[in-house]
């Protein structure tokens, strides 16, 4: 028996079979059952996520001899030469090896004939941004005024290099990357039917590679049980795709936020001699920075795709909100660098020591800044006191044992005991002359009486307790 990839072998056939469309399916079996089909389609979207699946099913809902319908009957000789891709009137093209005039010429000569079986001819134009500006041109006549039973799918990845006037006279359909669970679901479900034995975390982390795509999920399944006869683990992920796993980004994660750059690198550079790809790691370290950005945020874990362990831990990191978008912003600016890098290895290098570089900045500043208001305030206090010292070196002393905050509009002054609270509050006037006429402020004053308690009282406390285990109140 001939062995059939995974991926053709559970293609979907129908519409109730595409994992993750759900907003698509509902459009096209609304068009079909109301009988309002246009003449042209656009499925745009990421690859792998089934809109050459789903324009052949509409092919076959189309073309069913029990349709229009939305459940095919697969058995017909109409829907069974579209599932083998051997229908004369649903007509298969590869934008990207046919791009030219000549072979839009040939299509707009076939659409003249009439469908031989089916109700409608249906042209299944894939990459069809590939096509050249002169192939547009010829195809747009025939798109503008096609024969009454002539249908075009167009699917791309790229709908931006699509001319408006090709756009324009498309009904189009946005396909979405599928989510982490969608991905593992389906892979479950194929794992079952095939009896192949995988653990939940390898499944979790194959599907997490797939990266949205179904189709390269299914690939990654059909490479692992090729060379896997036991039970598949994430270690066996791991060492087919150079995927890392959570604990390797969390552990980076945490290096990068104690400025550790040495061993950080020693890090990475292990990871890369136990064959791990450097673009591989990149592109890791910026989800895991996209989804420490999403957790300091506040938007919720189903957004995030990552477990509830994982998600604390990205909760903890000492990184503000503000400074993870700058760490983005440095690792965005940097991926042309490492992909188009000869020595992808030294660009990783370099970004990791650009992140460091911005963060011991950071911290530097700050440090400068609180030294800076610290030597602010020690210079306005002794200021104060040589001030005081004239009209009443009483308030002097005072000021000399207290702390003194000084914000420019706020005087805040904390004393030791009430006797001191008390020679300030009735002496106030005093110091408001005193900032006013020789400091040059106006400023409110806030006296505070610190409420630790006397040492006479912890001695007696201290006493008291140790005879009776009663404190004095």
């Amino acid at each position: 028996m001939v062995h059939r990839v995974i991926s053709l072998k559970y293609r979907p056939q129908n519409f109730d079979e595409l994992t993750g469309q759900n907003h698509v399916v509902v459009s096209l079996r609304g068009a079909i059952n109301s009988g309002h089909i246009g003449h042209a389609f656009l499925f745009a979207g990421p690859r792998g996520v089934g809109k050459t699946t789903t324009a052949r099913i509409l092919a076959k809902s189309l073309n069913c001899i029990e349709g229009p319908t939305i459940h095919p009957c697969q058995v017909c000789p109409s829907c069974r030469e579209i599932t083998l891709s051997r229908s004369i009137d649903v007509v298969e093209i590869d934008g990207a090896s046919n791009r030219g005039i000549d072979e839009i010429r040939n299509l707009r000569e076939g659409v003249q004939y009439s469908p031989l079986h089916g109700k409608y001819k249906i042209y299944i134009i894939d990459e069809v941004h590939m096509l050249t500006e002169p192939a547009f041109n010829a195809l747009l006549k025939t798109l503008e005024e096609p024969p009454p039973k002539v249908i075009f799918i167009f699917a791309t990845t790229n709908p931006i290099k699509i001319p408006a006037t090709i756009l324009s006279r498309c009904q189009r359909f946005a396909f979405k990357r599928l989510s982490l669970k969608e991905i593992a679901a389906r892979l479950r479900t194929i794992t079952e039917k095939e009896e192949i034995k995988i653990t939940n975390n390898a499944l979790h982390y194959l599907a997490i590679r797939a990266d949205g795509s179904i189709r390269d999920g299914e690939s990654i399944l059909e490479q692992l049980t090729s060379f896997i006869e036991e039970e598949i683990t994430e270690t066996d992920v791991f060492k087919l795709v150079g995927f890392l796993g959570s604990n390797f980004y969390l552990n980076l994660l945490d290096k990068i936020t104690t400025n550790d750059l040495a061993q950080i690198i020693q890090v990475i550079n292990k990871a890369i001699e136990d064959g791990a790809d450097p673009i591989e790691i990149y592109r890791g370290l910026t989800n895991y920075l996209r989804s420490t950005f999403l957790v300091k945020t506040g938007i919720s874990d189903e957004f995030i795709e990552l477990n509830s362990d994982e998600v604390v831990i990205l909760k903890k990191l000492p990184l503000s909100r503000d400074k993870i978008i700058d760490l983005l912003d440095i690792s965005l600016k940097f991926e042309e660098t490492i992909r188009r890098s000869i020595n992808a290895r030294v660009a990783l290098e370099l970004l990791l020591s650009q992140i460091i570089l911005n963060l011991s900045k950071d911290t530097k500043k700050q440090d400068n800044l609180d030294n800076h208001r610290s030597q602010n305030e020690t210079n306005f206090k002794e200021k104060l006191h040589h001030a005081l010292q004239i009209s009443s070196p009483k308030l002097a002393g005072i000021i000399q044992k207290s702390r003194v905050d000084n914000d420019g509009n706020n005087l805040i002054i904390t004393v030791e005991n009430e006797f001191s609270k008390n020679q300030l509050l009735n002496n106030q006037g005093i110091l408001e002359s005193v900032l006013k006429k020789v400091m040059h402020l106006d400023c409110r004053l806030n006296i505070q009486l610190n409420q630790e308690p006397k040492k006479e009282d912890e001695f007696i406390n201290t006493i008291k307790t140790m005879f009776d285990g009663e404190e004095v109140r």
